[in-house]
């Protein structure tokens, strides 16, 4: 394996406090690799304006400056550009994390300017598998996304290469970024139960490569860096500044204690010290065509 430098820079990372929302328990799908399914399933409910407010309040307080918001699909929530109009009050950039299946099919009634500013990402498995493939995201009336590929052991290059050609060229992407179902060559599946569907942590990095000195497009490639990715101008602290909040006030720091269920009775930012620092499901480089 040879990592294309002649082809790629780095670009630097800003280290920032988040905090993750699941907004909703409601999701269109059922996919294994979800990692907070345990959770999620318990019912059907939406976090209200006034939880959220709260949350929100709180997380100002402790230093946080961004919000992921996820779900099950965030975008199910009716609610959901008032909770982003929340986040713009209080100068708080916003993530949503969707399998965008329902983008055209929600009555949210939203805008396209209701997502100024605002990273979408969606999903991928696949190419054109039977969940959450490439192939299955609207064409049309969508708002802009970042393609999110997780990597699994069927993945194939052509999968890579088809995916971001087509969110490229047809979707406008201007980020794609690799990442991989759950941790990578654990055996004792000491955070995840569905640990059979991941790729070998050299065969990912091996697919990586091969896929960064094939692609001839113009995105911006993310990469989960899962522990055989080194970043060369960003430093990787060694104390988490995430945290997870589950309706009901469930908070669960790392996202590692996720499907553990490990739930504490608050959260603070660059306290706890991280083992997982370079492997965190949250950790990654950015690399930009020269």
């Amino acid at each position: 394996m040879k990592f294309p430098w002649n082809k790629y820079e780095e670009l630097p990372l800003e280290r920032r406090n988040t905090l993750q929302i699941f907004i909703t328990n409601k999701c269109n799908l059922n996919c294994q690799g979800c990692f907070a399914r345990n959770i999620i399933k318990e019912n059907d409910q939406d976090i209200s304006i006034e939880e959220y407010k709260e949350v929100i309040e709180k997380a100002v307080s402790k230093g946080v400056k961004q919000i992921n918001l996820l779900g099950g699909e965030p975008f199910l929530h009716k609610r959901l550009t008032y909770l982003i109009t929340i986040n713009k009050q209080h100068n708080l950039k916003t993530t949503i994390y969707t399998n965008g299946q329902a983008f055209d099919t929600s009555d949210c009634g939203w805008l396209y300017s209701d997502f100024k500013d605002v990273k979408i990402r969606v999903s991928i498995y696949s190419y054109n598998g039977n969940n959450k493939s490439c192939l299955s995201i609207p064409e049309k009336n969508i708002p802009e996304f970042d393609a999110n590929v997780m990597v699994s052991k069927n993945t194939k290059i052509t999968d890579l290469l088809h995916s971001a050609a087509r969110c490229e060229y047809l979707h406008k992407c201007k980020v794609f970024f690799i990442s991989s179902i759950r941790e990578l060559d654990n055996k004792r599946k000491e955070f995840f139960d569905d640990t059979d569907n991941t790729m070998p942590v050299i065969e990912y990095k091996e697919l990586v490569h091969n896929f960064l000195n094939v692609y001839d497009g113009s995105m911006d490639i993310h990469v989960s860096k899962r522990g055989v990715f080194e970043s060369t101008v960003s430093q990787c602290g060694n104390k988490c500044n995430f945290s997870n909040y589950f309706i009901g006030g469930k908070i669960i720091q790392c996202p590692y204690d996720v499907v553990n269920e490990k739930y504490q009775d608050d959260y603070e930012f660059d306290k706890r010290y991280c083992v997982q620092s370079n492997s965190c499901l949250m950790s990654k480089v950015i690399y930009r065509k020269k």
